[in-house]
């Protein structure tokens, strides 16, 4: 993999973990409004939706890193703050998941 290969996906990681946090902060308004209206089913196919590209994302990112701790482990050890926004993101999307299930099902949430 060259190094211009390897900026690209660094850079679609980067577009992508800010488009992650855009939707998180979405997803907490509609967390936050569904006592009084409950998410529709389209809302939640579009969380499972999102978590499925960031764990896809998490994946391809791993390769990534593998490709460039190839070249230079050091650079590769460098990622490691990425690969944590990645992560810290699909949490938060998985809780704010966990919320809008449990409204929609009107299970009690956990604070």
């Amino acid at each position: 993999m060259s190094s211009n290969e390897i900026a690209d996906r660094l850079n679609h990681f980067g577009r992508n973990i800010e488009r992650w946090r855009t939707e998180a902060a979405r997803l907490t308004l509609l967390a936050a409004q569904a006592k009084e209206q409950k998410p529709d089913e389209a809302q939640l196919i579009d969380l499972e939706e999102t978590a499925t590209a960031v764990y896809e994302d998490i994946a391809e990112f791993q390769r990534t890193v593998e490709a460039v701790a190839a070249k230079s482990p050091a650079a590769a050890a460098e990622l490691a703050p990425v690969s944590d926004a990645i992560h810290l993101v699909l949490l938060e999307i998985t809780e704010l998941g966990i919320r809008l299930y449990s409204s929609r099902t009107e299970l009690p949430q956990l604070s």
